[in-house]
């Protein structure tokens, strides 16, 4: 009875979903006993013809009271038995246990690894291995979630908690904040990606050798890396937020008119409350809040990239080649959807690895659920994303600000099956 929770993907998960089935399916019994023979009795005793009856003596009978005494209590101690060996196994963590540090604070999830590797909101485990989230917040309540894994537990200020398991299912799940958190609670999500072990090792021991980069050039990797590109151009022009090129020394003049030069001090703010400062004639809450997801080198190396962009020497930037130096109708599907993402602007607003910009990410896009500001569910099917392309004003996602231009009249059927084949590519 009422059999509908996710796939078993951790070992402990058969064992939860068996008491939880049991206590259920108990539930449901005596309750539709007990209930049903106070009904029963409602019915069949009521008053009758407008006379009282006299109530019939009843002697108390002690056999059924020492069944309805023993018998719930027995199904309570079964029922509590297995409670505790079962939140034992959940609790329990052996000393070759992988551990993954977890950070959960306003609205994101962070993971680093024993290695010192880190990622956010999207974590790697191997299958088949015990594993254990040590976890902490920086700010508020959370609560982790994997339903697949069914282990959930709060993530409390100022102490360490942690969950348990061992996956024993490829594949990706999804992960939740269950504590209400605040603005942004709903959309405080990651993805669990279990794969080989093997994969796992090529995954977490890959580690570009930084030691050879100037703080310049590491800043430009972080601009393409952390997505300031798409919001960001380096030569000039304006797209969702101001130009980096010349940015460090600009006067910047704030909505509230205050006017001030640009300085270590603005773009460090600017990078870590976006919201506190919003340069006059640009959209508020368009760019995210990476408190917690740069530290100060790193923040040291934007700001050193953007002080380089001085308009002295010739800004290295991809060239993405003018619709008429390319034939889109000798390119595959994939190739002509590829190429429209790049010259169409797509990749100022979409991302290819999972992080959230402007827009939903393409990655894992198609077939994906969801809802839409007005409440409405979507399936990301080929009508879906046809019509987010010619009229996207009638299918804001929810989360996202409705900043998409139309495209209708400027791309044809062929052009938009061919951004569909290229979005299923993106898994």
């Amino acid at each position: 009875m009422f059999r509908y929770l996710p796939e078993q993907a951790s070992e402990i998960a058969p064992k939860i979903d068996w008491i939880n089935n049991l206590i259920t399916d108990l539930s449901v019994f005596f309750t539709v006993a007990i209930v049903g023979v106070m009904i029963f009795f409602a019915i069949y005793y009521r008053k009758k013809d407008g006379v009282d009856h006299e109530t019939p003596q009843i002697k108390g009978s002690h056999t059924l009271e020492w069944i309805w005494t023993v018998l719930p209590t027995l199904v309570c101690i079964y029922i509590a038995y297995y409670g505790v060996i079962y939140y034992q196994e959940l609790r329990y963590v052996p000393d070759d246990a992988m551990v993954v540090n977890v950070v959960g604070q306003k609205w994101n999830w962070s993971f680093k690894y024993e290695n010192g590797k880190e990622t956010s909101n999207v974590v790697y485990v191997p299958v088949n291995r015990r594993v254990k989230f040590l976890m902490e917040s920086k700010d508020v309540l959370h609560s982790f979630f994997i339903p697949a894994m069914r282990v959930k537990r709060d993530l409390v200020p100022g102490m360490y908690t942690y969950v348990s398991f061992t996956p024993v299912m490829t594949g990706e799940y999804h992960v939740f904040c269950t504590e209400y958190c605040g603005q942004d609670h709903y959309d405080m999500t990651a993805k669990l990606k279990v794969v080989s072990q093997a994969e796992y090792d090529e995954w977490v021991n890959y580690k570009e050798d930084l030691s050879a980069f100037t703080p310049v050039e590491l800043g430009k990797k972080l601009y393409t890396g952390k997505g300031c590109n798409a919001c960001h151009s380096l030569n000039g022009k304006k797209i969702i937020g101001p130009s980096f090129l010349k940015a460090y020394g600009r006067e910047v003049e704030l909505e509230s008119g205050e006017k001030f030069k640009s300085d270590e001090n603005y773009i460090k703010n600017s990078i870590l409350a976006p919201n506190s400062q919003i340069v006059k004639g640009y959209p508020k809450n368009q760019m995210p809040a990476f408190e917690g997801q740069l530290d100060d080198t790193q923040i040291g190396n934007i700001i050193a990239f953007i002080k380089s962009l001085d308009g002295s020497q010739a800004i290295e930037e991809e060239v993405l080649p003018e619709k008429s130096d390319v034939d889109v109708t000798k390119l595959t599907p994939v190739e002509r959807g590829k190429y429209i993402y790049q010259n169409k602007l797509c990749v100022t607003c979409h991302s290819l690895d999972g992080s959230k910009v402007i827009g939903p990410s393409f990655k894992g896009i198609y077939g994906r659920e969801g809802e839409l500001q007005d409440g409405t569910k979507y399936v990301v099917d080929d009508e879906y994303i046809k019509s987010s392309i010619l009229k996207p004003m009638s299918q804001v996602v929810k989360g996202y600000p409705a900043a998409m231009p139309p495209y209708e009249g400027q791309l044809n059927d062929d052009d938009i099956a061919g951004v569909i084949e290229y979005m299923k590519t993106l898994k």
